[in-house]
């Protein structure tokens, strides 16, 4: 009898000893908003992770490159010292449960999440988070051994504080991404502190039954987190030297106090086209708390930056779902491009939101003509766009607007400059630095609109040339149509039309076409002289998608010139370059020739003949230093350039 009950203590003994629970999958995510293949990937993980019915850990590390990425911008080293850990050199990528980094719908499937939620492990986390105020958190994290033995299986705690949804309303990268998930914030050490956090805290042995407890404040969250309302914490037990993740857990969302819910958005209407500028701004503000109704709302607008213009509502007593439409004053907006921004200044009186972002409304960019046309001739380098902050892409132009839906972003149709990307000179011929790049590679479907402002056109031999690059994708047909509208873009009439292999300059290929080289361009002329003597003509480069590969325009000129058949260009040379007080085009023949120096702005600044030379001194000693575009044109053609001056 004595036996049998030593037995029974055993057994019960070693059951004690060995019950451990279930492990939670954690999968970390490398991904970037400038990245197209992550735009493609990424939302099938997330359907992948919508469907599944266990639990999980998810944190999305925005790394640093191909592109723009405002997250990796405001907190780079968490991404970067995760991704030096698993050896992750491209994006997407994904690990799970420590595991080697791959494909994230190879590694995250509902097969490999239920595999992995199967496993079990000796520790088992709990944490929490609690609001003092609108401003400080508590953290409160426990770490539990579920056995009766001792464990050291894992080393090192991790903890990061992530936001669950980080919502821009536009793509803040080059990819159209607008929507992100579980995206790392902050790391922190077990004490609170974010001093080489990113390292993790040392994890000790814990006996059989024991429990590790960490309890921190923080109050002093990062300015860039995009709303509070959305910030999570999760905690992870990792074996630093084999990286595997033996659990994993994550804090429920927590009200913050004295916080109110509310949404804004923009109701605006602007005039149609290119030439009505009337506008009328307007807000709709949205009470989405149970708790709190608004009573007051302090709302206003700018353009351009410029004064804002501010309207005040009271009287209203708006409950959970309701929402206040805010009109202002009808205005004009300015010929050119009008950016509008807008800002909820405040309600009730000064009451918090959880961010300022929570009622953050996208600017909004209205593309109007100039009132009066300019004189031809007009060139477009390109050379002279101002880049956006922090980027290689541009859409300033003082030429042309750019004009297309917000998911095309200036990243996949802009300005781009070839040295920022480490591309060189990736301007027509290879003579410059930049060229609009068209991303056709990227975006599955969409038109795209370069619209030339307003030009008076020569009073004979009307021609507009430009420079292209084009590599079609297999047998994608991706096209470029260019139109002329005599009434401010009303009625349209199509002039030039070339699509795939026909605007192709180079073979086909299934690989991306990032940077051009100088024997990849061709010139082309579109004869305009049916708009002879024309004012306020309106010339617009139209381009389709159809998904194929990119291609690359320069060096837009409308001028006077003798249209001729493709490939007639003149071939010429100038030496030397750099320039100082001369500079000399060298013909391959003798010639007659007209030279145009023509700046950055698009202005012709020196102009002169040769007959029947072979080389001719140009005067560059009244020219300012810069890059400048020499123009050369006969009776067989049209070419330019580039020269320096110093």
């Amino acid at each position: 009898m004595k036996r049998n009950l030593l037995a029974v203590l055993a057994i019960a003994s070693s059951s004690l000893a060995f019950s451990q629970v279930a492990q939670t999958p954690m999968i970390e995510h490398f991904t970037q908003a400038s990245c197209g293949p992550c735009a493609s990937q990424n939302p099938a993980m997330k359907a992948t992770l919508d469907a599944y019915n266990g639990e999980y850990v998810k944190i999305a590390h925005q790394v640093s490159w191909p592109g723009v990425d405002p997250m990796n911008a405001a907190y780079p080293a968490g991404p970067d010292v995760r991704r030096n850990h698993y050896g992750v050199s491209g994006v997407p990528n994904t690990t799970l449960n420590g595991g080697s980094p791959g494909a994230p719908n190879t590694i995250v499937t509902n097969a490999t999440l239920t595999s992995a939620a199967q496993a079990t492990t000796p520790y088992d986390i709990t944490v929490t988070q609690s609001w003092q105020d609108a401003n400080t958190v508590d953290v409160s994290i426990t770490v539990d051994n579920t056995t009766g033995s001792a464990v050291s299986d894992a080393d090192r705690i991790y903890i990061t504080m992530y936001e669950d949804v980080v919502d821009y309303g536009t793509a803040p990268g080059s990819n159209g991404e607008t929507v992100f998930y579980n995206v790392m914030r902050q790391m922190y050490t077990t004490a609170g502190a974010t001093t080489n956090a990113e390292d993790g805290s040392t994890l000790p042995t814990i006996a059989g039954n024991g429990q590790e407890t960490y309890n921190f404040t923080i109050s002093n969250l990062p300015s860039y987190i995009f709303d509070k309302a959305e910030i999570r914490f999760a905690v992870y037990l990792e074996n630093n030297g084999n990286k595997t993740i033996h659990q994993a857990a994550k804090s429920d969302y927590a009200t913050i106090p004295g916080i109110v819910n509310v949404s804004a958005g923009s109701a605006s209407t602007a005039g149609a086209g290119y030439c009505d500028l009337a506008f009328t701004p307007v807000i709709e503000f949205t009470n989405n708390d149970n708790g709190t109704n608004i009573t007051s709302v302090t709302a206003e607008y700018s353009i351009n930056g410029g004064a804002p213009v501010q309207e005040v509502v009271t009287g209203i007593n708006l409950t959970q779902g309701q929402t206040e439409t805010i009109s202002f004053p009808a205005t004009t907006l300015a010929s050119g491009t009008s950016t509008v921004s807008y800002t909820i200044v405040s309600a009730n009186g000064g009451q918090p939101w959880s961010s300022p972002q929570a009622v953050a409304i996208p600017d909004e960019v209205y593309n109007k003509l100039n009132a009066n046309g300019v004189p031809a001739p007009v060139m477009e380098t390109m050379e002279n766009a101002a880049l956006e902050t922090g980027t290689g892409y541009s859409r300033d132009l003082s030429t042309a607007i750019f004009d297309t839906d917000a998911a095309i972003t200036s990243g996949l149709f802009g300005v781009l400059d070839g040295p920022t990307y480490n591309y060189g000179a990736i301007g027509g011929f290879g003579n410059s630095d930049r060229a609009i790049r068209i991303r056709f590679y990227s975006i599955q479907s969409g038109t795209m609109n370069l619209t030339m402002q307003k030009i008076n056109m020569p009073a004979a031999n009307s021609t507009l040339t430009f420079d292209h690059t084009y590599k079609q994708y297999a047998s994608e047909n991706d096209q470029l149509t260019i139109y002329v509208s005599t009434d401010c873009g009303a009625t349209w009439t199509q002039e030039f039309q070339a699509a795939g292999s026909a605007l192709a300059t180079l073979p086909a290929s299934t690989t991306q076409y990032n940077a051009p080289v100088a024997g990849d361009w061709q010139n082309n002329q579109v004869d305009l002289s049916a708009y002879n003597g024309m004012s306020d003509v309106v010339i617009r480069f139209e381009l389709v998608s159809a998904y194929g590969n990119n291609m690359f325009l320069d060096n837009i000129n409308v001028d006077a010139l003798n249209s001729v058949t493709e490939n007639d260009a003149v071939a010429f040379a100038i030496y030397p370059n750099p320039a100082t007080d001369n500079f000399i085009v060298k013909l391959d023949e003798s010639s007659d020739v007209a030279i145009s120096v023509i700046d950055m702005q698009g202005k012709v600044v020196a102009s002169q003949t040769a007959a029947g030379q072979s080389e001719t001194t140009v005067d560059a000693s009244a020219l300012a230093p810069g890059i400048y575009t020499v123009l050369v044109s006969s009776e067989n053609g049209v070419s330019t350039k580039k020269v320096v001056v110093e």
